[in-house]
């Protein structure tokens, strides 16, 4: 299950370990962000992530365009996101 963000999933995670739902095995859930919460290793949580300071500095830079009176075409910018897999996070020891 692909969720809202890691948050969602975190909440996602806990209702199928109180139901009996074993994940990975029965159901695979993906968060999105890559939040601090998705780092946690005992959580284990597949997650997307992109590049939020690039995304920053693009927006930043386009409000300074616009203050300075720069013309700013309409566009939309979509830079593609990462995985971020829970197999590869470090297992508490």
């Amino acid at each position: 299950m692909l969720t809202y963000n890691d948050r969602c999933a975190v909440g996602l995670l806990d209702v199928f370990v109180r139901t009996g739902i074993a994940v990975p095995d029965d159901v695979s859930v993906v968060g999105y962000d890559d939040s601090q919460v998705a780092r946690l290793p005992y959580l284990r949580l597949t997650t997307v992530s992109q590049d939020a300071a690039h995304l920053a500095t693009l927006a930043v830079n386009r409000a300074v365009a616009r203050l300075e009176g720069e013309p700013v075409a309409d566009r939309e910018v979509v830079l593609s996101p990462t995985w971020q897999f829970a197999a590869r996070r470090r297992r508490p020891d």
